[in-house]
């Protein structure tokens, strides 16, 4: 009985113990840290690096009423210097507060100084630093960078979380970026010749100030700086077919012309594509490439202009039109970055994966003969969906 009663009064101090340890012990205390939550980086005249950071103000809850003060969300500071820890280092006296990297969404590159200095310069300092994660969203800007961090948020708390909802969206929802985290680019910084592609942010001056993806610059390593050309949005959806990251994103495919007049508004249906996947085969075609390419894609019809699906004749010829524009895209898609010497589409790494002997040959002059590659795309879509209960456009009654 004894032994019981001294058990218990053990656990019992146990679990007094675990109680007082959930204090604060290190003395790090919130308000010892600013939580940075985006950066830009621009390069100065006098080529030092100018450092903007954007950093959450929580609103304070010791008013006398209970009451959060309401206002602005988040402060914004910049300092010049050699390097980007000692400009970090100036931002820290000036806030007062030590800063923390974990809570950080967006890093913000300005394109005329990536165009100039190596990337890896950057990514030095955030790969050492206190904390960032890995999943941050980097991009480069049209312009200064720092520009970016001032305009106020549209729906977000931050602008910092706004931008990465902007990525998010035009990777998810349209298909029009590539989503680059400061992880991708750290690995692709390691690889020898490879070639990636960074989101270029755009600012439109419209009712409110809005942020969007207008296309992608082409990085390559070792240089770790961006080409002038950018990958128009426009294509962007073709390309992350081919690299099998595509999420989903509307097709338009264009009505046939039978019968429309040259005057008559152009017009067309939509296919909302919600799967796809992709293969690519490399071969010798004598001194050069071919590139084979094949596409699968399943989807549901998004609008209805001039097409009908209520025979299986029509649903034929849909699917018929669908492969075709598809088809017609993905190759003018191909042919830009072949123009650009930019083997965005990954198709060197599936020949060192399935080839290796062919690589080995191949890889000292690969920009070259990847931009002369003779290239072929072959398209299977499915329609899964007509998206209600009638097959044909509601502009268009049924026949009686």
């Amino acid at each position: 009985m004894n032994t019981l009663v001294h058990r218990g009064v053990l656990l019992a101090m146990c679990g007094v113990a675990l109680l007082l340890l959930g204090g604060c012990w290190d003395k790090n205390e919130l308000t010892g840290w600013g939580f940075v939550q985006a950066v830009a980086i621009d390069e100065t005249e006098q080529g030092e690096f100018r450092v903007t950071t954007q950093i959450y103000r929580p609103g304070s809850s010791e008013s006398r009423n209970n009451r959060a003060v309401k206002g602005v969300s988040y402060l914004t500071f910049s300092s010049d210097a050699m390097t980007i820890s000692d400009a970090a280092a100036h931002i820290s006296g000036k806030l007062g507060r030590r800063l923390q990297w974990s809570h950080m969404r967006a890093l913000l590159i300005s394109e005329s100084m990536a165009r100039k200095r190596n990337i890896g310069e950057v990514l030095d300092f955030f790969s050492r630093s206190r904390g960032p994660r890995g999943a941050v969203t980097v991009l480069t800007t049209d312009g200064k960078a720092d520009r970016f961090l001032v305009v106020d948020p549209l729906i977000e708390n931050t602008i910092g979380q706004q931008v990465k909802t902007v990525e998010g969206m035009s990777n998810y929802v349209t298909g029009m970026a590539a989503k680059v985290s400061l992880l991708d680019l750290n690995i692709f910084a390691q690889s020898p010749a490879s070639v990636t592609m960074l989101p270029h942010l755009r600012l439109l001056h419209q009712v409110h100030p809005i942020l969007l993806i207008d296309g992608m610059n082409v990085l390559r390593f070792p240089s770790g700086t961006i080409d002038d050309g950018l990958i128009p949005a426009e294509i962007a959806d073709s390309i992350l077919m081919i690299r099998n990251e595509f999420k989903e994103g509307l097709a338009s495919i264009p009505c046939e012309a039978d019968g429309q007049s040259e005057q008559a508004p152009k017009m067309a249906d939509s296919y909302r594509i919600y799967k796809s996947n992709s293969s690519i085969r490399v071969s010798a075609a004598g001194s050069k490439p071919h590139i084979g390419i094949h596409l699968e894609v399943d989807g549901k019809v998004g609008e209805m202009s001039c097409s009908s699906v209520l025979t299986k004749e029509e649903h034929a010829r849909f699917i018929s039109r669908v492969e075709q524009t598809i088809q017609k895209e993905t190759m003018e898609a191909v042919r830009q970055v072949q123009g650009m010497k930019a083997d965005v589409l990954l198709v060197g790494q599936h020949l060192q994966r399935k080839n290796p002997r062919l690589w080995k040959q191949w890889k000292g002059e690969w920009d070259e003969l990847f931009s002369q590659a003779e290239v072929s795309v072959t398209v299977r879509a499915r329609l899964t969906d007509t998206g209600m209960n009638a097959g044909s456009p509601m502009a268009r009654p049924p026949a009686k």
